[in-house]
């Protein structure tokens, strides 16, 4: 995929970023784009679609991800009905910051081996997420060789957790022939389909606006997200409707319409397809888990 490169600069004294970013609009303050240097993502607070090569998911409050150097990603946040700011503490580093020769002794092997997978991304979850969360929040109140020592312990956690899971596919393959052509060609695309998802989005007219013909816009689109039209625009729509389904009263069928989908059959087929159940079903289990982790008070 075709990503804007960001140049990261690290304060003085330090080898390494490590900040919080607060904002309204994540892809607008962070479009898609990639960096030489290892990221690894704790969301505060917030929901929407997150992009790491050619994975497309939904993400919420606690979400975490260690993302490897080059690897394009965008954070796409839902705007709130309580109109909150997005909040994501994120730490940047590469290898060298450890000094030479550091990954290469024995004790390190697990944190290399780490690294070595962060190339497809990883998603860190459960107990270790909340631990790892803890150790960011102490790190950025740190300086010096301390605030090293705790990255060291980070990543010395995950490299031994099972929490974790590799999030783009193994045909992913970020190609090197990144040019102004066809940066331009793929923000295009993306932001006419997050701005019409719940429009007909016809490939034809979008293959114009990027200057292509319909058949040269399926290869270039597989090329360069791992990905066919169909089913990133499908992946997109039915993530919006699960937030709605979570998020909102709205029958089935009205969601259905909102998200983009005429015919009720097609959209609960592309619901199963992804979410590997219906979209009532989806709807009720969220219920259900929401109703056992926050019981109605008895009144006495």
């Amino acid at each position: 995929m075709e990503p804007i490169f960001e140049n990261i600069e690290t304060n003085e004294g330090s080898s390494f970023c490590c900040f919080r970013v607060k904002c309204h609009d994540l892809h607008e303050d962070h479009d898609w784009h990639y960096h030489p240097e290892f990221e690894l993502i704790w969301n505060i607070r917030g929901e929407g679609t997150r992009f790491i090569g050619d994975c497309v998911e939904p993400y919420s409050s606690g979400d975490m991800v260690l993302v490897g150097p080059n690897l394009p990603h965008c954070w796409q946040n839902t705007q709130s009905t309580f109109n909150q700011e997005a909040e994501l503490m994120v730490i940047q580093f590469k290898k060298s910051c450890f000094g030479d020769g550091f990954l290469e002794v024995s004790e390190a092997a697990m944190i290399n081996r780490l690294l070595a997978n962060a190339s497809r991304g990883i998603e860190i979850s459960g107990k270790t997420a909340q631990s790892v969360a803890k150790k960011m929040s102490f790190l950025s109140q740190q300086t010096g060789m301390d605030k090293l020592l705790t990255l060291i312990k980070i990543l010395d956690q995950l490299a031994c957790s099972s929490d974790m899971k590799v999030l783009t596919t193994p045909e992913y393959n970020l190609h090197s022939d990144i040019n102004n052509t066809n940066l331009r060609r793929i923000e295009t695309i993306y932001n006419y389909v997050r701005t019409n998802l719940g429009e007909d989005i016809n490939q034809t007219e979008i293959s114009n606006r990027v200057g292509l013909t319909t058949q040269g816009f399926s290869r270039f689109f597989k090329k360069y997200t791992g990905l066919t039209f169909v089913k990133f625009v499908n992946t997109l729509r039915i993530n919006e409707a699960c937030r709605l389904l979570v998020r909102e009263s709205y029958d089935v069928t009205q969601i259905a319409f909102m998200c983009g989908y005429q015919n009720i059959s097609n959209f609960n087929r592309r619901f199963q397809e992804i979410k590997g159940l219906t979209p009532s079903e989806f709807r009720n289990g969220f219920r259900q888990t929401s109703a056992s982790q926050f019981p109605k008070a008895s009144v006495c």
